[in-house]
């Protein structure tokens, strides 16, 4: 840092403070500039095809195998819960045998790795300079020529239903509907508690 200021520095007397010319400070003014600009290009760069006219690049095969693999995956992450919750719940003192059925209104989502690629081009006409840029965006896949997802957002729950057999209880079925709601975040009126047959 002190090589940074003393370049800056006129030779002059010791203790003296030093005043820098105008053209050292323009110079210093432009170099700050220049920072600022890359800086706000560089933070301000859209990451996403809606925010802007770029190109887009997918595997269509990818994107089927994909496909399917969601469908099932949405019916795996109901069942798995349904078999939880009604393992959970027939461990209640007095719940008995209990069964579940959730209903889901919307399929999960499932969010996808992409490479993505930045193609940028500058060109310098007479008097006019254009910048065009391109992204290339394509399916992260793993080894197995399957997409990598980031996350899974499970799909929303519009309603419950639990068959147990001490339904009868009206202790036993408020506590069953209690956890329900609270495991899955779901209002009471949505949560039927029946006794099972």
């Amino acid at each position: 840092m002190k090589k940074l200021v003393s370049f800056f520095m006129k030779d002059g007397k010791e203790g003296e403070k030093k005043k820098l010319t105008t053209f050292e400070n323009l110079v210093i003014i432009v170099v700050v500039g220049v920072i600022i600009i890359l800086a706000g290009g560089f933070f301000a760069r859209p990451q996403s095809p809606e925010n802007g006219p770029r190109a887009s690049v997918q595997d269509p095969a990818a994107g089927e195998t994909w496909a399917r693999s969601s469908k099932l995956y949405d019916e795996d992450i109901i069942i798995n819960l349904e078999q939880r919750l009604a393992n959970l719940l027939s461990q209640v003192e007095g719940a008995g045998k209990v069964e579940v059925m959730i209903y889901a209104d919307s399929s999960s989502e499932m969010v996808p790795a992409y490479n993505d690629q930045l193609d940028s081009r500058s060109s310098e006409d007479t008097g006019r300079k254009s910048l065009e840029s391109s992204e290339r965006r394509e399916l992260a896949l793993s080894g197995n020529d399957e997409p990598v997802i980031l996350k899974v957002e499970i799909p929303e729950i519009k309603g419950v239903v639990v068959v147990a057999e001490g339904a009868d209880d009206f202790l036993v079925k408020q506590e069953l509907n209690n956890a329900v709601c609270t495991l899955l975040g779901v209002p009471e009126h949505r949560v039927q508690i029946l006794k099972h047959k």
